[in-house]
């Protein structure tokens, strides 16, 4: 086992990135060698998750405040009644 470090990190960054970029790499190939109807269909799933998941995460972080100022009124007042 290799001793713990900040060289040893960066080794295994580069390593990640390098595999990262071999993937990317073989995808775009696939991707190249695909006809265009299921080129199409690829860019349609691709725009179409593009759009959904950062839509998705902006909702919940705003259900997500919206729950904690309902929250913090409905403490607020239940404090207030023990009072």
């Amino acid at each position: 086992m290799k001793p713990a470090n900040f060289s040893t990190l960066l080794d295994d960054l580069r390593d990640a990135c390098l595999m990262l970029l071999a993937a990317f790499a073989r995808a775009a190939k696939q991707i190249a060698a695909l006809p265009w109807p299921a080129l199409l269909a690829c860019a349609f799933l691709f725009a179409f998750a593009l759009t959904l998941v950062p839509l998705a995460l902006f909702l919940f972080v705003v259900f997500l405040a919206i729950k904690l100022v309902v929250t913090v009124i409905v403490v607020d007042k239940q404090r207030r009644r023990r009072n």
